[in-house]
């Protein structure tokens, strides 16, 4: 008898979930500033990376900003409560004509980064 409620529930429990989209993040996220180490001004035009990850990069505007958005992995499945995946960490390379790049490790929903380049002579 306990073999049949099994065997009933569990069809009837995923009804109750539904199809639901899952979304993974499968390369990190990063946002901040890149400035001169010297001088503190913000360097335009710099482009940050992902090591690993060749086609996944953003370049600098005209402040210094940049927003490195993740590549995402979408999966349609049966569930019982939703699922939310945060971007996993990575590292990151910096670099900009004139400087030294630096690698930088960065965490799953990490806060803005500053980051310093210094300059090559």
């Amino acid at each position: 008898m306990g073999k049949w409620r099994h065997t009933v529930a569990l069809p009837f429990l995923i009804s109750l979930g539904g199809c639901i989209e899952i979304t993974t993040y499968v390369s990190p996220a990063a946002s901040g500033t890149v400035i001169d180490a010297a001088s503190k001004k913000a360097i335009s035009g710099a482009t940050i990376s992902v090591d690993n990850q060749p086609g996944l990069f953003t370049q600098t505007n005209s402040g210094g900003q940049f927003v490195l958005v993740p590549t995402t992995r979408t999966t349609r499945i049966f569930v019982l409560a939703p699922y939310r995946s945060t971007p996993p960490g990575g590292t990151i390379v910096v670099f900009a004509d004139g400087y030294a790049s630096r690698e930088i490790v960065v965490k799953g929903g990490d806060d803005p980064l500053l980051v310093s380049l210094v300059r090559v002579r």
